[in-house]
């Protein structure tokens, strides 16, 4: 697939050093930037088109502020006001990278679209793109892209994924970009100073803040709290302090407003789980039972574990070794080695 490329431009370093190396391969360059929030992002814009200009390409603003909300906020507040904690990483790149944006750069008649994520991209035996880890482990972002579809792979660039962070800033200083010393952009849309994402979406849809209590394992009112959507399972920070011992959240409650803490960290681990409205980079689920690993937060450890398929179309999964805060709303991304398969959302223990 020849043609220009469009690059998604955050007014990040890796955004822009992704242009850069494209320039040098040669590839005719299209930037665009984002804005997510109304009146949003004016810092990261002005970056990215002094980033443009430094490298001789045009620019773009795509206000998808309506789609944002629609497609992420609203349902990432559905999920905290159920008691669970949502992904918006990840549908923000399904929906509206690999989404709105994609679909504005094809109308410009632009096939192809970079990001500046740690992801590597391959072609299996069968000439179709394969995900996989970036080589930074300690930046690697493969997880947030595990719900692209085929389709959506096989018009992505991802020109950083092979390098380290460390690589990536010496790059854009030997370039002189003005995003070399920026800092790092990861959920830039999603903070507001002083509050959590959770309370910053109950105010923006002006929803209350349900009170409740918070009870230990047998029944016990221990504290009281604001509202659930300002916890998750595992959580420490924020908790009543225990007689002698730290306190962990190990579920939480829509239906009575309780969050429920235990004492024992044994309480809060799992061997099993259900993930539904999987979704799979082949497009069907593989052969089961399917032995992989599975991720179930971006800063988790890969496990090995098995997935059978249910009759009602969600996968059970049998992790090898029991994992800490299995939580409702996170993605499980499945992983064989370092290939992404596909994804999940956690819905309920097993």
């Amino acid at each position: 697939m020849s043609g220009p490329i469009a690059v998604a431009m955050s007014g990040g370093v890796d955004s822009s050093v992704a242009a850069v190396l494209l320039k040098e391969q040669g590839h005719a360059l299209v930037g665009v930037t984002l804005r997510m929030q109304v009146g949003g992002h004016a810092d990261g814009i002005s970056r990215a088109r002094a980033v443009a200009e430094r490298l001789g390409f045009a620019h773009h603003v795509l206000d998808c502020a309506q789609e944002f909300e629609a497609l992420v906020l609203r349902p990432a507040w559905r999920d905290y006001a159920a008691g669970r904690t949502p992904s918006p990483c990840l549908v923000c790149n399904e929906r509206i990278k690999f989404g709105v944006l994609l679909d504005w750069a094809r109308g410009l008649g632009i096939e192809r679209m970079a990001t500046g994520h740690y992801a590597r991209l391959e072609r299996d035996p069968a000439g179709r793109p394969a995900l996989l880890r970036g080589r930074d482990a300690g930046k690697e972002q493969s997880y947030f892209l595990a719900g692209l579809s085929l389709a959506q792979l096989e018009r992505a660039v991802f020109p950083v994924g092979h390098l380290h962070k460390a690589e990536v800033r010496a790059l854009a200083r030997q370039h002189g970009l003005p995003t070399a010393e920026a800092s790092e952009s990861q959920d830039a849309c999603l903070v507001a100073p002083g509050r959590s994402y959770a309370d910053k979406l109950r105010r923006r849809f002006g929803a209350p803040a349900r009170a409740g209590q918070i009870v230990n394992e047998a029944g016990q009112v221990v504290g009281e709290h604001d509202g659930i959507h300002g916890f998750t399972i595992g959580q420490r920070k924020g908790l009543p302090a225990g007689a002698t011992t730290r306190r962990w959240v190990k579920a939480i409650s829509a239906e009575t407003g309780r969050v429920i803490v235990t004492s024992d960290p044994g309480a809060i681990l799992r061997a099993k789980f259900v993930a539904g409205d999987a979704s799979w980079i082949a497009g069907d689920l593989p052969a089961v039972p399917l032995a992989c690993s599975v991720q179930i937060r971006y800063r988790h450890a890969s496990a090995p574990a098995t997935i059978v398929a249910q009759d009602d179309g969600g996968l059970a999964v049998a992790l090898e070794r029991p994992a800490t805060a299995v939580t409702p709303g996170q993605a499980a991304v499945f992983y064989d080695g370092e290939r992404v398969l596909g994804r999940g959302w956690i819905a309920l223990p097993g």
